[in-house]
């Protein structure tokens, strides 16, 4: 009697094992064709999600390349600003050079005249 009952409790343990791995198999399967829907959802989202992202880089590309040419536009102009500048403080200098000097000559000059007709008129009409 106690090996029916043992083989009785072997043959009930084997059954629901045998029930939980069925039951485990089928949510496997399930599983497994979700996982594969899934992955066949990617394989057809990819291509035209690789092809948007393609355009983008090459928008991206063409848009670095105008800040570039824009940047080296911006460098010129201020290089050539410098240069321009520099011009000016030359000719600056050279006006204060060759104009301020012999003005200020003239002006010690007519003040001399005039201090001198001054006094010229004030002894003239003193006398």
């Amino acid at each position: 009697m106690d090996i029916s009952i043992s083989v009785t409790f072997i043959a009930i343990f084997l059954f629901i094992i045998t029930v939980f791995l069925v039951i485990f198999l089928i949510k496997a399967i399930r599983a497994f064709t979700e996982a594969q829907k899934f992955i066949e959802m990617i394989r057809l989202q990819t291509p035209p999600l690789l092809h948007d992202v393609t355009q983008i880089m090459g928008e991206v590309r063409s848009t670095v390349k105008s800040v570039h040419k824009g940047v080296d536009t911006v460098g010129e102009s201020l290089v050539d600003l410098q240069e321009t500048t520099r011009n000016i403080r030359e000719f600056e200098a050279m006006l204060q050079k060759r104009v301020e000097q012999p003005l200020l000559e003239i002006v010690a000059v007519l003040s001399a005249l005039v201090k001198g007709g001054k006094v010229f008129w004030q002894h003239f009409f003193n006398r």
